[in-house]
């Protein structure tokens, strides 16, 4: 779309004039006569840009520029003036306008400064958002994985992300990802500004977890004195993440599903419905189609929560990317801990040969206990817990399984192990084919016939 540009201009001829001139320059015009005028068009079509002539009919275009700010609106401004009245266009600027133009004016010389107005409010915008992310401490970057079915997962995910209200399912073994997925679904959406709010459904007792859930009114039971808003109803417009879900008592999951159906609900000792529209993603380390064979589960609950279903595969599923996965982890916890901190390459097998039964959790504990207890900045061996330093039982290295064939041929299967090898090392190395060749004690001729042949760039 082009930028949309509202003229606020009495003077008739002036006014069509700078239309037609900035149109032909590829902008959007909107004109208007008087305030009334210009109000009844930002109503319409807010603009990205302001141009006011000061005196109006009906009063000073300053005031359609406080009244923006006033309602919280950033817009870029600039005033048009006579000569007589540089004073008044100075005293605008003082208020927060970008920038003045005195009449007569070069049509070139307005058109320049708006494309440089908008140039340096969207470099504004960047800079707060950035700025804000800082100042919250919240790093919301999300690994993306280089292996097919992970690939499949998060593109799923981004799919998932462009619907505004729907029900998601994620299931993995503890500390796989799930949290670190539903908010990647949140973020990447047209959701993002509002909120995320999470619950664990098995850190409460059922009347904890409703009355947390749906809130209440005032007497709707003993020590209910005021009014207590449910996390429902503060999810409102974003994201409400059910934790645990396979732990919620038959009695909630009846409720939750009846919200499921209309999104609406009552809180308790509420007398009127309340609607809201939210996603809702819940998550669980259970087999939950298990439970529904066992009745422990409400089927009907499992099939409206599947809209959308993810499964994490545990990370000893996914070792392929783990070196990676570390790398990732270790910028962002030494960005948090303002500290440096790199991977020995004596480090490599002790992480691959591990299972890592806690999955991502235990791997960034791990690495966070190593960054701190390293002085040097270089994270070695003994940095690590002592069941992780544990020789493995057996060879060290790739445990292959006759099952990993799958329809491949072995010469196949063996040229996808050594392909994935050589990438994830060339990534971790920064592309560096001499550090390569190192890490994989192969001369570097090699390395660079290899990146060739399998078309790594």
């Amino acid at each position: 779309m082009n930028d949309h540009i509202l003229l606020v201009e009495d003077e008739e001829n002036l006014s069509y004039f700078i239309k037609r001139s900035l149109e032909h320059e590829g902008f959007t015009v909107s004109v208007a006569h008087s305030l009334q005028e210009a109000r009844r068009t930002v109503a319409k079509h807010f603009p990205d840009v302001l141009l006011l002539d000061l005196n109006l009919p009906d009063g000073n275009g300053l005031e359609l520029y406080s009244e923006f700010r006033e309602k919280g609106y950033d817009v870029p401004c600039v005033v048009i003036t006579a000569h007589g009245s540089v004073p008044s266009a100075i005293e605008a600027m003082k208020k927060g306008v970008d920038d003045y133009i005195i009449k007569p004016f070069d049509i070139n010389e307005i058109s320049l400064l708006i494309r440089n107005l908008l140039q340096r409010f969207s470099l504004k915008i960047q800079l707060n958002y950035y700025r804000s992310k800082a100042q919250c401490g919240k790093n919301e970057e999300f690994f993306l994985s280089s292996l097919p079915q992970m690939q499949e997962i998060q593109e799923l995910a981004r799919k998932i992300a462009q619907v505004p209200a729907s029900t998601v399912l994620i299931e993995g073994p503890t500390g796989c990802g799930k949290e670190m997925y539903a908010r990647y679904i949140h973020n990447i959406s047209a959701q993002s500004g509002a909120p995320f709010v999470e619950i664990n459904c098995a850190s409460l007792s059922e009347t904890l977890l409703e009355s947390e859930l749906f809130g209440y009114e005032p007497g709707a039971f003993t020590g209910a004195s005021k009014r207590k808003i449910g996390l429902i109803e503060l999810a409102n417009g974003g994201t409400l993440f059910l934790d645990e879900i396979a732990e919620m008592s038959p009695h909630l999951q009846a409720r939750i599903l009846r919200f499921t159906d209309n999104h609406s609900f009552r809180r308790l000792g509420g007398l009127t419905d309340i609607q809201v529209k939210i996603r809702i993603i819940a998550a669980t380390n259970k087999n939950i189609e298990e439970l529904v064979r066992e009745r422990r589960f409400r089927e009907d609950l499992f099939f409206r929560l599947t809209l959308f279903r993810l499964s994490i595969p545990p990370l000893s599923q996914r070792k392929d990317e783990l070196l990676l996965l570390a790398q990732f982890l270790i910028e962002k916890i030494t960005g948090r801990l303002n500290k440096k901190a790199t991977l020995s390459s004596d480090c490599y097998d002790l992480l691959l040969n591990y299972d890592w039964p806690g999955n991502i959790r235990e791997l960034n504990n791990v690495l966070e206990r190593a960054i701190i207890l390293t002085d040097s900045g270089l994270i070695t061996a003994e940095h690590f817990p002592k069941d992780i330093q544990k020789e493995p039982d057996g060879p060290p290295g790739f445990k292959a399984d006759l099952h990993d064939l799958k329809s491949r041929s072995l010469k196949t299967f063996m040229a996808d192990i050594e392909k994935s090898v050589l990438r994830q090392a060339y990534l971790l190395n920064d592309r560096n084919q001499i550090k390569t060749a190192q890490m994989l004690k192969e001369p570097r001729h090699i390395i660079r016939y290899l990146l060739k042949k399998y078309n790594i760039s």
